[in-house]
């Protein structure tokens, strides 16, 4: 399930683009204010992750990943095709 995307392309008009995935909670922690995601409803599902990261797809194909491969809100980083920002 999408909870929030971060844009870095430096070319916001592309969709083609290398995505990291993470867990939405993350998000509120770096807020430290009310949260907006549910840390039991994340840890719970039973699908918990750190960090995954997909290269060389499409927007659109980031999203429905997001949407289709986790039961919890995730944040998609989007950044230019070819940078492999995760390593």
């Amino acid at each position: 399930m999408l909870g929030n995307i971060i844009d870095h392309r430096t070319d916001k008009l592309n969709p083609h683009v290398d995505v990291v995935y993470e867990p939405s909670i993350h998000d509120d922690r770096r807020r430290r204010s009310e949260p907006f995601f549910d840390w039991d409803e994340t840890a719970n599902s039973g699908t918990y992750f750190a960090v995954v990261w997909q290269y060389g797809t499409t927007l659109r194909e980031a999203v429905l990943r997001a949407e289709r491969d986790w039961p919890f809100p995730v944040t998609a980083y989007l950044y230019d095709r070819g940078s492999a920002p995760a390593g």
